[in-house]
C-alpha cells in the first residue's frame, strides 16, 4: 500500500507551529510544536497510527536539538507517539489512564470512528501503527518550567476536570498556549457532578488569571485559534448547568458506539460554547 501522510503544519509565530493529525475531514488532532535555540518541546503526540511523528516535525523543525514530548493529559489520543521523542512527560495523577491508552486494539477501535469508518485508512494503520506500550513518562507539574534556550519558557498550567492531571502549557514569550482538552468550543466533562461543574468555572477563570487576557488557545481537537471569550463562555455554561438552568438542552452523542445511547448526556450552550455533562450527576 502506497504511503499516507496523516500529518498537515501551520507556523503561528517566530518559534511556535500548529500540527495537525488529520484521519478524516472531521476529526483532527493538534500537536503543538515550540522550538528554542537547544529544545524542541512537542506538545501531546497524537494517536499515534504511524511512526512518522517525529521525522515528520524534524523536516521543519530541524533535527540538530533534543526533542521532549509534554502531554496534556493520558488520553489515548493525546501520549501515541509520545515514546518516538527522547523525554515524554506526564502528571502523575494521569498515569493511571495508560495501560487502557496503549492498548492496540482500543486505539484501532477509536481510529475506526476518527477516521469514519474509512477502510483505506484502517489497513494502512493496522500495518504501520506504531507500538507504544512500553511507553515511559517522567513527572510533570504546574510550577516546573521547561527551558528551550533562547528566552523560550514553557509553564505547565493545572487544569483538571476533563482528566484529572489535565495540564496546560503556555509558553508567555509569545502568548500561546496549547490546552488540550480542557478548553475548546466544546468541552467533554461528563463525570463531573454540580460540585465538579463550579469547581470547573474556577480552573477556567484562574487558567485565565495566569496566561492573561491576551493568551491565544489551541485546543486538541480544533487548529483554529481560540481567544479569552471561549474560557469565559465556558466557564459560565458550567455555572449554568451547576445552577440547574438545564431546560431544553439537547442530547450529546458521542461517535463511540459503546458510549452511545445515553439520555443524560447532555449539551449546554453559553455563546457559541458548549459543555457536555451527564444530567444525572446535576441532581443534589
Amino acid at each position: 500500500m502506497n504511503k499516507i501522510n496523516f500529518y498537515s503544519h501551520e507556523r503561528v509565530s517566530d518559534c511556535v507551529y500548529v500540527v495537525t493529525e488529520n484521519y478524516s475531514m472531521v476529526h483532527r488532532f493538534t500537536i503543538g510544536v515550540i522550538i528554542g535555540e537547544t529544545i524542541t518541546a512537542v506538545i501531546d503526540s497524537g494517536l499515534g497510527m504511524t511512526k512518522d511523528l517525529r521525522t515528520y516535525i524534524e523536516s521543519f523543525a530541524g533535527t540538530d536539538k533534543k526533542m521532549i514530548c509534554l502531554c496534556t493529559h493520558g488520553a489515548i489520543d493525546h501520549i501515541g507517539a509520545s515514546k518516538l521523542f527522547d523525554e515524554a512527560y506526564l502528571n502523575p495523577l494521569d498515569l493511571e489512564m495508560i495501560p487502557r491508552a496503549v492498548l492496540t486494539e482500543r486505539r484501532l477501535s477509536d481510529l475506526n470512528a476518527f477516521s469514519l469508518y474509512n477502510r483505506e485508512v484502517m489497513e494502512y494503520c493496522r500495518e504501520h501503527m506504531l507500538i507504544n506500550e512500553d511507553s515511559v513518562f517522567k513527572d510533570v507539574n504546574e510550577g516546573d518550567i521547561f527551558d528551550l534556550g533562547g528566552g523560550i519558557e514553557i509553564e505547565p498550567i493545572a487544569t483538571p476536570g476533563h482528566s484529572k492531571g489535565h495540564l496546560a502549557y503556555l509558553c508567555r514569550k509569545e502568548g500561546i498556549a496549547f490546552v488540550g482538552d480542557a478548553i475548546n468550543s466544546d468541552v467533554h466533562i461528563k463525570q463531573l457532578d454540580r460540585q465538579g461543574l463550579k469547581d470547573y468555572a474556577g480552573m477556567l477563570r484562574r487558567f485565565l488569571s495566569i496566561a492573561g487576557e491576551d493568551v491565544v488557545m489551541y485546543a486538541g481537537h480544533l487548529n483554529r485559534a481560540h481567544r479569552a471569550n471561549v474560557v469565559k463562555n465556558l466557564a459560565a455554561a458550567c455555572e449554568e448547568a451547576a445552577d440547574g438552568k438545564i431546560l431544553g438542552d439537547p442530547p450529546g452523542e458521542t461517535i463511540f458506539t459503546e458510549k452511545s445511547g445515553n439520555p443524560d448526556i447532555r449539551m449546554h450552550y453559553h455563546g457559541n460554547c458548549c459543555i457536555i455533562y451527564n444530567r444525572s450527576l446535576q441532581n443534589d
